[in-house]
């Protein structure tokens, strides 16, 4: 990998993990687990991305053919728990619980 690709990889980790989201995570867990966390997304989303650029195919697609029917599984428990989350809004205050 060339220096301008590794340096822009590092500097979308580093963008990542300035975000609210990350600073939660490092708090509720540790540093290590969220920069683990922060690479491992830059990484995922690096492929993904590359996946629907090359073989032009949707997201969904992508993820159902990277985790096969166990995407569908994890559909269908994140949307039951963000539906809950939603219905019952006033039980959580910040976004991650």
């Amino acid at each position: 990998m060339d220096e301008k690709k590794s340096s822009s990889i590092n500097n979308a980790i580093n963008d990542l993990l300035k975000t609210s989201i990350f600073k939660e995570i490092s708090k509720r867990n540790n540093k290590i687990f969220a920069e683990k966390l922060a690479v491992w997304l830059v990484r995922y989303i690096l492929m993904i991305s590359s996946m629907n650029e090359s073989l032009k195919i949707d997201l969904e697609e992508v993820l159902f053919n990277l985790h096969g029917e166990r995407f569908r599984k994890i559909l269908e428990v994140t949307e039951k728990t963000f539906n809950k989350i939603q219905n019952d809004s006033d039980k959580f205050d910040k976004y991650i619980w």
